[in-house]
């Protein structure tokens, strides 16, 4: 069967079977992908840490934005999180290949 491409070429989303969704990459695609996950959550949980450690030393009319905003960017490293995790799911790295291979595993479609 012949499923229906978006204009960048890949398979339109919802269309193609699961298996069909997960690319084949090179070590040098997946690490970036992976160092690239890896910083956003770091940074995002580095940021969370900061605005609540602040929250004392501002004025109180600005300790709730402050508590806000570290609520946001928790929420944020949270979905990075499974994200990253969903990543490292779907590929493994074998003996065989110097480039990570499919597991059968599902990257996460809600974070898609």
């Amino acid at each position: 069967k012949e499923l229906p491409l978006s204009a960048s070429g890949l398979p339109v989303a919802g269309t193609a079977p699961r298996e069909a969704m997960l690319f084949p990459m090179t070590d040098g695609q997946f690490q970036l992908v992976y160092n690239t996950l890896s910083f956003s959550l770091a940074s995002m949980m580095a940021t969370t840490l900061f605005l609540w450690m602040r929250v004392p030393a501002i004025a109180a009319k600005y300790q709730s934005a402050l508590i806000i905003s570290g609520l946001v960017t928790f929420i944020a490293a949270y979905h990075y999180m499974r994200i990253f995790n969903s990543w490292t799911e779907a590929y493994k790295y074998t003996l065989d290949s110097p480039d990570p291979q499919l597991t059968g595993v599902p990257f996460n479609d809600a974070y898609r």
